[in-house]
Order: structure tokens, then sequence, then C-alpha cells
């Protein structure tokens, strides 16, 4: 995806900026605010718009059309049922990236010109440093503009962690990895906390999409065997999920908390207060480890409590602790274990169905029966 790039002296190349930062480069008379209609932004997205409905609306057919059979008493396949989960993903991710333009290449911006110079980042840094951003760091990460409009996330950091041990591996399911250290794109898979506004429609789809595989708890199986495995693999899916769900929840309201925590003392602009207070357990942990003698137990405390950072540049911000990693990596595991029975079972089972599956119901008026 492309966006909105900074252009500088120092970086003439450029880099993404996003909306927070743009506005503050607006508002501190660093940039002038671009032109969004010569960009053609509005058009580039309103191109996409028809597919995407249209992709909406076989989503939204097949969801009807499998609720009509399940109501009518007619069986559904496991295929069926997993592709059926699928929808609420689907539906979600729709609802979330529909007003995301269609733009492959980025759109330019450099700063102002005054007095015959152009605004440097080093400047804007300087500046930021001297009257918005007290603590602001020398070295920066990501982009010489992300720690200006800090958004550090908790599940942010943990998911970095998790990816980078994807990259490690060659496994990079969620589009291309960025190596290097100043960004030249924004991921689409950052995690950022949520308003509380959409909490009850998040809710309706993650509850969904948690218990779907749980309907399949009395579907025709070739084995006895294979129902009981699905049958332990459902509910924990359902958990798994559930889980993530409350500790993303956690994680948000937390970090909602300590907005409000530093605008009440004016700290608008502070780093973050966590990565700070794990970063200080770090050094202490690091003091400690330097003692001769130690016992067991105050090694595998220091052990537990020690924090992994595998991001590019070693960003102080995304460490994580190891008694978080640790347990989620194990229930993960267990997870994409569940998640590749139902994949191969979706198949395998379709060697013995039910002669119901091959009956339809009403293919024009879903739940209106046999009378028309």
């Amino acid at each position: 995806m492309g966006g909105i790039f900074l252009k500088t002296p120092d970086f003439s190349d450029g880099f993404p900026i996003d909306a927070e930062q743009l506005h503050y480069l607006v508002k501190n008379n660093f940039v002038e605010f671009p032109d969004m209609d010569s960009m053609d932004i509005a058009e580039r997205n309103s191109v996409d718009t028809l597919s995407r409905l249209i992709t909406l609306w076989q989503a939204l057919w097949f969801f009807v059309q499998e609720m009509d059979r399940i109501s009518q008493g007619l069986p559904i396949t496991a295929l069926e049922l997993t592709a059926l989960s699928f929808t609420f993903a689907m539906v979600a991710t729709f609802i979330c990236w529909y007003p995301k333009p269609c733009i492959q290449y980025p759109r330019y911006i450099e700063t102002k010109v005054r007095d015959g110079h152009q605004y440097t980042i080093g400047e804007i840094r300087n500046y930021a440093r001297a009257h918005t951003h007290p603590r602001l760091p020398t070295s920066w990460h990501r982009t010489p503009m992300d720690d200006i409009t800090p958004r550090v996330f908790r599940i942010d950091a943990y998911w970095c962690f998790y990816k980078r041990l994807g990259d490690w591996m060659h496994l990079h399911p969620y589009g291309r990895p960025i190596t290097t250290e100043l960004w030249d794109r924004f991921p689409s898979d950052l995690w950022r906390p949520m308003e509380l506004l959409y909490y009850p429609l998040g809710g309706v789809f993650i509850v969904g999409f948690s218990a779907s595989f749980m309907i399949g708890w009395n579907f025709h199986f070739p084995t006895s065997t294979e129902q009981l495995i699905w049958r332990i693999a459902a509910p924990y899916h359902m958990f798994f999920s559930l889980y993530g769900a409350l500790h993303w929840l956690y994680e948000d309201q937390k970090w909602h908390r300590t907005q409000e925590r530093m605008h009440a003392a004016g700290d608008v602009h502070g780093a973050d207060p966590e990565a700070q207070l794990l970063a200080r357990r770090q050094e202490d942990l690091e003091r400690k480890d330097s003692r001769p003698s130690k016992r067991i137990v105050d090694r595998l405390r220091s052990l537990i409590q020690k924090q992994v950072n595998n991001s590019v540049g070693r960003d102080p911000s995304m460490a994580v602790p190891l008694l978080v990693i640790i347990p989620n990596i194990l229930i993960s595991a267990l997870y994409a274990l569940c998640r590749l029975y139902f994949y191969v079972e979706d198949f395998v089972s379709l060697r013995e169905q039910p002669k119901g599956i091959y009956m339809t119901g009403n293919r024009f008026f879903p739940f209106i029966g046999d009378n028309w």
C-alpha cells in the first residue's frame, strides 16, 4: 500500500507518515496541508468499491443460506462450516478496511522552505525536544517521526515478536517483512487500540467466530475418533479465540488508562510508561546477574522476568517479557494444530456424508420454507 511520504533534505527518498504525524507537522508549521483532491484518493477508492461490495454480498448470502439449512435441520459439511466461520472475519475486515483507498504508490509532500532554507528532520526533532517532547531520545526507530507521536500498544509488541520469529523461519503469511531500520511502508497488520464505541461490534464478530466450530458438535463424521478430535479441537478453538480477545481487551483498557493519566499529568507526549518500567526491570536483572553467587530459584526468577527483543534495530519499546511470550507460544502452537485438523478434516470427512447434504433449502427466499 502507498500513502503519504515526507521528503526532507536529510531524507531525500522520503518515508511514510500517518495522519497523526501529518497533523503534528501541519500544526507546527513544518509542512503545508496537502491538496487531497490532487492526489485522487477518493477516485481511486471508488474504483475498488464495487468489487468489495460484490465480495461482501457473496459472503453474506452464503451465511444466510447456511443458517437457513441449519434452521431446517439439513446437515452441512465441515468444509462449509469452516467457510462459514470465515464470513465473520471477512465482514469485520470489510468494515475496517472499507475507507482504505486503492493506492499502490506513495504521494510525496515536502517540508516548508523558510528564508531560503528547507526544514530537515533533524530540525523537526530538535524543535520537538525543545517544545513538545522534552524526553525525546536522540535515536529513532521505524521512522524519524514515529516516536514523536508515540503509539506503543503492547499487543502490537507481542505480535511483532511472533512475526519476527516467522521471518527467521522464512515464513511470511502476513506480507513482505520490513528488514530495514527505516520503514518504506506501514505494514497492514499493525495493531492499534480501539475506541470504546466499537467494542460491541467487535464482540459480535469475535464471539461468532469463536463459537462457529461448536456448531459441528453433532455433525456426522466417518469415524467416532474423528468426531472426538473435533469435539476436543472446537472448544479449544473457542477458548483460544476468546482468550486472545480478553487479552487484547485488557491491554486496550490499560492503554486507555495510561493515556488518561498522562493527560491528567500534562505529559501528553511522554514515553510509554510500561516500556520504561520493563527497561528498568531488565537493567536491575542484569545488575543482579553480575553477582557471583545466586541460588537456582533466583536464576529461574531472573529468567522468567527477563525481556526479549528481536525487533529490527532493537527498539526498546518493543521488548516483551518471557513470562508472557513462552505461555503464548505454547498455546498458540496447540491452536495451530487444532486449525490444521479442521482443514484436514474438511476434506477427509467428505468420503462419507449423509444424503441430506445434497438437499437444498429455498434458493431464493431463505427462512420462508416450502411456501414459495
